[in-house]
């Protein structure tokens, strides 16, 4: 039976472990919004300055009986949301530390304990990383607390590690090496969907216990999932290629190299695929609301993670900025900038687009000339950019470069006054996609340097002719 959600109820007491993970760190500000009272058990003091001053934070380890009994005291509810992947023995330190939750949750009298896992796969010979997540659900709903466990494959949002191999690696290249196990299947979830659950466990009326899954709404291969991910980002199909010798360990050691995610943790996520992930047990909707209109299409669950403000997360940025002045209006600046691209052109070195966007074409991206409208807006297309966010107000335009490379490239234009002169200013910021990334930053940065440096001049001197001809 469905549990009632009851906003007049007071406000519980939530204890997030993992608050300064993927899901822990979008679920803190979730349940401060609805009213309730977090604290945060993080393993350096370093940490607290990533929470606002409501929060309460706890200094010690997970799988410290003292520091986490202490993280409990008067707590109502506690989210296990931790998971050491990254670690050589990730099973054995998360299964001490869902022990010592269970055993100091009892003593605590803490009403509800909320864990989101992996699916069970109804195959033999369970990877590490599922047989790990269903034993830290054995181990907490074995306790005296009523636990609820949410059991969910892919959460698609950004700064997850298995969307980050999803995208990091269809952006990277035209085609898909295809061994086995990219024809297993599962149902991605969005990252939305996965927070509105939790909050609901926290607004329930009692406590609930019990294993159910979290499906999303399509079920998909993970090589459909590639293509669907490529359609969402304007990306051309992938090209399929068998590849019956691309194992999990060689697949991880290019993940290590190409996408922001390390090696060790590529691996055990790689060798889960080995099972079809669909989730077809008892549904979470059985017991908590679903979203208001239902559970997010993948579609959208993408194109939500693939945002610019979305894709803050992740990868290591750089960043170029450089700032001319002119005795131009601040309007002619401005109106060049809003120009740019098209006919108009980019005002730098000559060819050096075209060159670069027929570079693009032939490795499958989509080129240079797209054109542009006469006037242009959120969302709308520049030659091989697309418009982030138009402010004319502010006089800022915000570009995210097409063009395929292992990376994202931001362009924030703006222009404003400086005495009685005005000022453009320009901005790069390129988060790169692992260690391939880095390396095209560098050996693309003394050519890179030259292109942008002559169309802040170039910008600067076509709004000067235009003032002057005023």
């Amino acid at each position: 039976m469905r549990v009632t959600i009851d906003q007049e109820d007071p406000p519980l007491r939530c204890l997030v472990m993992g608050a300064t993970g993927h899901l822990g760190s979008h679920l803190v500000p979730e349940l401060l919004a609805h009213g309730h009272e977090v604290a945060v058990l993080v393993r350096d003091r370093s940490q607290a300055a990533r929470f606002p001053t409501r929060v309460m934070v706890h200094v010690g380890d997970a799988t410290d009986p003292r520091a986490v009994r202490g993280a409990l005291a008067n707590s109502d509810l506690v989210y296990f949301l931790m998971h050491s992947l990254d670690q050589p023995d990730f099973a054995g330190i998360d299964r001490e530390a869902a022990s010592v939750l269970a055993t100091a949750a009892a003593d605590a009298e803490v009403r509800q304990i909320v864990y989101v896992g992996g699916p069970r796969p109804d195959s033999p010979g369970l990877s590490a990383h599922l047989a790990s997540r269903a034993e830290v659900g054995d181990v907490l709903t074995a306790g005296r607390v009523p636990a609820l466990v949410l059991q969910a494959s892919m959460i698609i949002g950004a700064g997850s590690a298995s969307f980050e191999l999803l995208r990091s690696s269809t952006r990277l290249t035209p085609w898909v090496p295809v061994p086995s196990w990219m024809h297993n299947t599962s149902r991605p979830v969005a990252l939305a969907d996965v927070v509105h659950l939790l909050v609901a466990a926290a607004d329930a009326t009692e406590p609930i216990g019990g294993v159910f899954d979290v499906p999303g709404p399509e079920r998909l291969s993970y090589l459909e999932l590639v293509q669907r991910c490529a359609r969402v980002l304007r990306l051309p199909v992938r090209l399929p290629v068998p590849a019956p010798l691309w194992s999990h360990k060689l697949a991880a050691q290019v993940a290590g190299l190409v996408t922001p995610v390390p090696t060790a943790v590529a691996e055990p996520l790689f060798a889960s695929l080995d099972h079809d992930l669909a989730a077809d047990g008892p549904p979470i909707t059985d017991v908590l609301p679903a979203p208001p209109g239902g559970m997010t299409s993948v579609d959208n669950a993408i194109r939500a993670a693939t945002t610019p403000e979305a894709e803050k997360t992740g990868g290591e940025v750089f960043t170029e900025e450089r700032t001319v002045l002119t005795e131009a209006s601040p309007e002619d600046v401005w109106r060049t900038v809003n120009t740019l691209g098209g006919q108009d052109g980019w005002h730098t070195v000559p060819l050096v687009w075209t060159v670069r966007g027929a570079i693009d074409h032939l490795f499958g991206g989509i080129g240079l000339y797209r054109g542009r409208a006469p006037e242009v807006g959120d969302g709308d297309v520049v030659d091989f950019w697309t418009v982030v966010r138009r402010d004319d107000e502010a006089r800022q335009l915000v570009l995210r470069a097409d063009m395929k490379m292992p990376g994202r490239t931001v362009l924030d234009m703006r222009v404003d006054r400086e005495g009685d002169r005005t000022r453009y200013r320009q901005k790069i910021t390129f988060t790169a996609d692992g260690l391939l990334g880095q390396l095209y930053w560098m050996a693309q940065k003394p050519l890179h340097d030259i292109v942008f440096a002559t169309m802040a001049r170039g910008i600067v001197r076509k709004a000067s002719a235009a003032h002057q001809g005023a």
